[in-house]
């Protein structure tokens, strides 16, 4: 007759019962070491013939050092055959092939072979980490079959998975085929069992479960220091803990180094860029959101400003957004009557050098926002902020249309790599202030400019002549 329970040695569970099949999920050697070793040491206490199957972390060597340094006298327990260790490849992968049925019966025949030599039963373990994508659905039927042969014996089993192998749907199909599962969770073992793991698996709250996992050293010196001493490749890694193992976030961090060159490149990348060069999908979101939040806080804490100072200031706010572009983008900044920004829109965007201004959408956008003053950006991609005839020319007339609006243009600010042009700053749009106010006084006694072809002079003021007339209507 069986005994009701047997002790196990571990922490998480004191006793159970002959027949338990158990699988353990861990992240790195010293979680599969904390589980089996006290383990097998009560199994040599208990009278029990253990059996570990090991695969490279640990290794048949680690995995018998492990234990010589726990158990009294291990070496006599060694010796006389009470337990044994077997490589995945002599165990699993006999002749490099997984068969299961030859795997049961060697399980069989170590039961029969041990209880016939006067042990009270069998306590076993085998890695996975040896699994290939191939193997994924024989061995999990190999799992499911596992139960009957353990069922006819006084038997033990913990079947070790590590976690860089395993998916959502990998860890469920896993926990369907064992009575429970054990999992690392803020420093402690807990067990999870299968009806729990599946519902938080549909409830998309599995990875939560099986990553709360201890901090990387990466992630330990971050909080100790912050980003201090951190190179490139170490901030990528560590932003890639987040979502991903620390064995995989290391390797994927080395990848993208290689494909970005630098940290800046890789969090100024697209979407697309990022699936492109093989980044998981959720740690694309996690880059593009590092990449906007600032964004959102350096606009926040430009708009909760009680009034608009500087050109620093919104060079101070757009630069880490626009440093990065790789085409020319024209933004407009809405003021109030106290110089208080309202928004900030895209309103163009060009190839490199080349924008196509398009006035009525400003004086469109203007009228929207209720804007009483606005503020123009744009970047160079070269990083040379110094205007270009061109960039004179349109802030210009831009003043000019801003006049006729009797909307206050305050400045055209040109964003380079680290420094800016302001031709508020440089004293360019009080002197188009004033060419427009000469301009008016020549309008009055019918004083034109000696210029051969006003066009050239002023070459947006046609285009302007639509959107005043909206403006006319709208306000009349």
């Amino acid at each position: 007759m069986k005994e009701k329970t047997r002790r196990t040695g571990m922490s998480v569970v004191d006793a159970l019962p002959w027949g338990t099949h158990v699988c353990q999920f861990y992240d790195t050697e010293g979680d599969v070491l904390d589980i089996l070793v006290p383990y097998f040491k009560a199994g040599l206490e208990n009278n029990e013939f253990c059996l570990w199957i090991t695969s490279d972390a640990p290794s048949k060597k680690e995995a018998e050092e492990a234990m010589k340094k726990a158990v009294p006298n291990f070496v006599q327990y060694l010796e006389r055959g009470q337990i044994e260790f077997f490589p995945y490849t002599e165990w699993y992968l006999k002749d490099g092939i997984f068969n299961l049925q030859r795997v049961l019966n060697a399980w069989g025949d170590k039961c029969e072979q041990a209880l016939a030599k006067g042990y009270d039963g069998v306590r076993v373990t085998g890695d996975t980490s040896w699994l290939e994508k191939r193997d994924w659905g024989d061995f999990i039927e190999y799992e499911t079959a596992v139960n009957s042969v353990i069922d006819k014996y006084n038997m033990f089993a913990i079947c070790t998975y590590c976690l860089d192998k395993c998916g959502g749907s990998e860890v469920v199909d896993v926990m369907n085929s064992h009575q429970f599962a054990l999992i690392k969770r803020l420093g402690d073992w807990i067990i999870v069992k299968p009806k729990e793991a599946l519902e938080k698996y549909l409830e998309g709250e599995l990875a939560i479960q099986v990553g709360r996992r201890p901090l990387t050293p990466l992630q330990g010196r971050f909080i100790k220091s912050g980003f201090e001493g951190f190179t490139d490749e170490e901030c990528i890694e560590l932003l890639l803990s987040l979502a991903l193992s620390h064995q995989q976030s290391s390797q994927k961090a080395k990848a993208c180094i290689e494909h970005f060159g630098n940290l800046r490149r890789l969090l100024s990348a697209s979407f697309e860029e990022l699936r492109q060069a093989g980044i998981p999908l959720l740690c694309v979101f996690s880059i593009r959101l590092l990449h906007e939040l600032p964004i959102e806080v350096l606009k926040q804490k430009i708009v909760e400003k009680p009034i608009y100072k500087s050109p620093k200031e919104v060079f101070d706010y757009l630069y880490y957004s626009m440093r990065d572009l790789k085409k020319e983008v024209f933004k407009v900044m809405y003021l109030n009557k106290r110089s208080q920004i309202i928004d900030t829109a895209d309103l163009f965007e060009g190839t490199l050098g080349d924008i196509p201004i398009r006035p009525r959408e400003i004086v469109e956008s203007a009228i929207k926002y209720n804007a009483a003053a606005l503020i123009f950006v744009h970047n160079h991609p070269s990083g040379d902020p110094s205007p270009s005839k061109s960039d004179k020319l349109l802030t210009r007339d831009l003043v000019f249309m801003g006049h006729i609006l009797q909307i206050k243009v305050l400045d055209h600010i040109i964003i380079g790599e680290n420094r800016y042009f302001s031709f508020a700053d440089d004293g360019l749009v009080e002197k188009y202030e004033d060419n427009f106010l000469n301009l008016k006084i020549r309008s009055l006694f019918d004083i034109r400019p000696h210029v051969k072809d006003e066009a050239k002079v002023f070459p947006l003021l046609p285009s302007l002549i639509v959107p005043l007339m909206v403006f006319s209507n709208l306000s009349g």
